[in-house]
């Protein structure tokens, strides 16, 4: 793959990881702090001519991650748990290292980007096609798994440019064991989103150690840590799910601030975006979804998408308060498809429901799609409707706290070993005094 066929690719993932995450914009001075730090890292990278950019998305996981040609994103989900700006620093290189190293685009250039399909139902929305298992060729990108060879070669980049722009690279050490501490709370079975994407090489904190020994020039005594400088500009950050956005109760979704909810099939996999609604059916031949259609009327909007080539309008359907509902048909690179259409009007807006399977399955969810649609209705529970998201809160400490202490005097609505986790301590160890933590509010 060329440079330019890399930038050009990088490009068309960004505005689809922008779209499927959404970008944090609640402190725009963080979202510049934390380019800022990007701008120089990528100046030490070998690839400074390429059109680097670094973004916050909201998305409550503890990862970050990279795409050719220079664009870099990290969650907010992280951000909460690193306690200085040199663990930023750590972060925000290696991100640049899979970059400068061509590592993603070596791995698409190897698949063939333009014979990637686009999966059962991405039709619709990349929500749906990754709900359903698959994703186009700009998101595909996001679930790549890079070998270990390419996540030592990252941490040996990260280690290099943090280094030469002045940080402290002593500060990896913790940020590798928080990830571990992340990976162990998450429990057997689970595995953190950024181990899914960045297998550990097994032997991280080793191989920092010798690092430090081997190729540190000099003392690092008087590097760039900034503890107190990087908890402040996250002091106040959204911690955990935004129930504001939509969360899931049982089966149920509901939209504190578009005032709705929804029920969906029991024993469906479900997830939300800020694309759309989505659920899979256990056999993963089935997907109901809902998006938002726009301003213009349910019937502009039927006209639209039935305009489309490779779909068929089929006979209506009776959908309790659809403003119009109909059966459909459907080609994708995949194969045929079939199932209901439903457009509602809410608020001055139009929405899409869409229930979809292979063709000939439509008899055996016909009525699961249209009961979970009926469902649709306007969100009156007053608990429901005042939900708060979490928010990380910064707490003047004047002496060491063990946790346990800190949760006493300084009560949070996180676990205590999760107060543990994003203090950087152990649970049975202590918090140093100055900030320290605190999670208030939210659903936990």
């Amino acid at each position: 793959m060329s440079e330019s066929q890399e930038v050009e690719l990088g490009k068309q993932a960004k505005q689809e990881a922008e779209q499927a995450y959404g970008i944090y914009k609640a402190k725009p001075e963080l979202n510049q702090y934390i380019a800022d730090i990007g701008k120089r890292l990528s100046a030490e990278s070998g690839r400074a001519s390429l059109p680097w950019s670094y973004e916050i998305v909201d998305d409550a996981s503890v990862n970050a991650f990279a795409l050719p040609g220079g664009p870099v994103f990290i969650t907010r989900g992280i951000l909460g748990h690193l306690n200085t700006e040199a663990e930023l620093a750590a972060v925000l290189g290696h991100e640049t290292g899979h970059v400068a190293a061509r590592h993603s685009a070596n791995q698409m250039s190897k698949q063939q980007v333009a014979q990637i399909g686009l999966g059962i139902g991405s039709i619709l929305s990349p929500a749906v096609a990754s709900a359903a298992g698959a994703a186009s060729a700009g998101l595909q990108l996001l679930f790549l798994k890079y070998s270990r060879d390419d996540e030592t070669q990252a941490d040996e980049l990260g280690f290099r440019y943090m280094t030469k722009v002045g940080y402290d690279p002593r500060q990896m050490v913790p940020l590798f064991e928080m990830l571990d501490g992340v990976s162990k709370a998450a429990g057997a079975g689970k595995t953190p989103e950024w181990l899914q994407t960045h297998p550990d090489p097994g032997n991280r904190l080793e191989a920092t150690q010798q690092r430090l020994k081997t190729e540190l020039k000099g003392s690092p005594e008087g590097m760039k840590v900034e503890r107190d400088k990087y908890l402040s500009m996250i002091d106040g950050i959204t911690f955990g799910e935004d129930p504001r956005q939509g969360f899931f109760k049982g089966d149920t979704f509901y939209h504190p601030d578009l005032k709705f909810q929804w029920k969906l099939p029991s024993g469906w996999a479900h997830q939300n975006t800020p694309q759309a609604v989505a659920a899979a059916s256990p056999k993963q031949d089935a997907i109901l979804q809902l998006s938002p259609a726009g301003k213009m009327s349910p019937d502009e909007a039927a006209q639209k998408l039935f305009s489309q080539q490779g779909f068929k309008a089929g006979q209506p359907v009776n959908v309790k308060g659809a403003k119009l509902a109909r059966a459909f048909q459907a080609q994708t690179q995949q194969g045929a498809i079939e199932g209901v259409l439903a457009f509602f009007s809410w608020q001055g807006n139009t929405y899409l429901m869409a229930g979809y399977t292979p063709q000939g399955g439509l008899s055996n969810y016909a009525n699961t799609f249209t009961d979970s649609m009926g469902s649709f209705s306007e969100l009156t529970d007053s608990s429901a409707l005042s939900v708060k998201p979490g928010k990380l809160k910064l707490v003047k400490i004047d002496r060491p706290m063990s946790v346990t202490e800190f949760q006493s005097s300084h009560p949070s609505t996180a676990k205590l070993e999760e107060v543990a986790l994003i203090n950087g301590v152990q649970q049975g160890g202590q918090i140093p005094a100055g900030y320290a933590k605190q999670i208030v509010g939210g659903t936990q």
